[in-house]
């Protein structure tokens, strides 16, 4: 007997739009060069990684955000540490949700596992796809991040999977490595960028038939 398919999904760029020069430019960052200095200070930057890890709180960014000519660091300011920013900026994709709740009606286990720090838990309520979800991982709970082998190692163990079940969708190529490194199948994807007619048909190829 085949054992079920297992879909496991990352969260920025599949479930919600995380595109950082649309938010610049929605928030009259227009000029380029600010919003790659944004860009390489903010989002690039050490901290965020370690936001998403658990191991620093968003005041943290403080420092980095003086750094910015005064303009740009009110406004950081206003987004990173006023604001929840994932609830405010990013926008959950409605052609996900919609891949989810088939999934959901046919019966697929759906896992999230996401790099996300602890704000993930006020802004998660306003992500609906997340109702259908079986379980829910995120990095900051266990000081982890993907790529990182322990992380897949630790998901796995939490939820006690077979890695062979997963398919692990998510927008970063060096994340799906890790899975598939771990014994997972994966699957490549951006939501903002990409055809989910691609999607459907590569879940359906790797056993999680979304269409029939």
């Amino acid at each position: 007997m085949i054992e079920q398919k297992i879909l496991v999904l990352d969260m920025g760029n599949v479930l919600i739009s995380f595109d950082t020069q649309r938010i610049l430019i929605e928030q009259g960052i227009t000029d380029p060069n600010d919003r790659a200095l944004f860009q390489h200070v903010l989002f690039d930057s050490d901290f965020w990684q370690e936001l998403d890890r658990g191991t620093a709180e968003k005041r943290d960014l403080l420092p980095l955000i003086e750094t910015l000519p005064p303009p740009l660091a009110a406004k950081a300011k206003d987004m990173l540490i006023d604001h929840v920013f994932a609830r405010d900026y990013m926008p959950p994709i409605p052609k996900t949700e919609e891949l989810v709740r088939r999934a959901y009606e046919r019966g697929y286990p759906i896992y999230l596992l996401s790099n996300a720090g602890t704000d993930f838990y006020i802004y998660s309520k306003g992500i609906p796809a997340l109702r259908y979800f079986t379980g829910l991982f995120v990095s900051s709970d266990y000081h982890l991040l993907k790529p990182e082998k322990e992380i897949y190692e630790a998901f796995l163990r939490k939820f006690d999977l077979n890695p062979a079940s997963c398919v692990f969708v998510d927008d970063l190529q060096r994340n799906i490595d890790g899975a598939v490194a771990c014994g997972m199948d994966g699957i490549c994807f951006n939501a903002a960028k990409d055809d989910f007619a691609v999607l459907y048909r590569a879940l359906a190829e790797k056993g999680i038939d979304l269409l029939s």
